[in-house]
């Protein structure tokens, strides 16, 4: 996520090149020839997104199942190790530590060969079998795009609603986003007040809170500068 102060005129010409982009990052992320999993995400981000339990999370890194990059200021997880958490999950199964190590192991050379769009199979047992089939994909897919759209739209600066993450170019706080659609409203409702931000920036401001719940004091009302 961006956290670097921007000037006014920089964030207004960002916005413009971010709502072109916008609606074709998932396309520009399927057609790259590239490393599949330099992306990252935190802890909640990874619960959230393999749809798992944070505290699945941990074990699977108390477990050396994942190996989270460590920071000064915290540990991530590349899209490898989401899908995997996911996979492991759907398995329904106790699986062994060294059973899991062996679906990240494949996972990660699926997505570093490029080869997410093939159907691949991975042998645990004589008569378990683990399938990276259509679901793992479309969830590959939604990582990617989200990583990307987060990068593009969401930035914390300290000049802006006090370091509050806000969608790039405006001053509407993620959470509010989250607040707006919990309340009844729909994305369709905020592109038609703000038609100057994208669907896909909405969207990943919501995925962000999620991710992110405020510890504390409620969050600030909607504002937008």
């Amino acid at each position: 996520m961006a956290t670097k102060t921007r000037s006014k005129t920089k964030t207004t010409t960002r916005t413009k090149t971010a709502r072109k982009a916008g609606s074709s990052a998932a396309k520009r992320s399927s057609g790259r020839r590239r490393s599949r999993t330099s992306e990252s995400f935190s802890r909640r981000e990874a619960a959230l997104l393999a749809d798992v339990s944070l505290r699945s999370v941990d074990k699977a890194i108390e477990e050396k199942v994942v190996k989270p990059r460590r920071s000064a200021r915290r540990a991530t997880l590349d899209s490898g190790d989401v899908l995997a958490l996911a996979l492991i999950a759907r398995a329904r199964l106790p699986l062994s530590a060294p059973a899991k190590r062996q679906i990240n192991q494949w996972v990660h050379g699926i997505l570093e060969e490029d080869t997410a769009e093939e159907a691949a199979e991975l042998l645990l047992s004589e008569v378990l079998v683990l399938r990276y089939d259509e679901t793992a994909r479309a969830l590959a897919a939604r990582l990617f795009e989200y990583y990307e759209n987060r990068e593009l739209f969401i930035a914390a600066d300290p000049d802006v609603m006090r370091g509050e993450p806000v969608i790039v170019g405006t001053r509407i706080p993620v959470r509010a986003v989250a607040l707006r659609l919990a309340g009844g409203e729909s994305i369709d409702d905020l592109c038609e007040d703000y038609p100057e931000v994208s669907r896909a920036a909405f969207e990943a401001a919501l995925t962000y809170a999620r991710a992110h719940p405020r510890r504390g004091r409620p969050a600030r009302p909607w504002r937008d500068g």
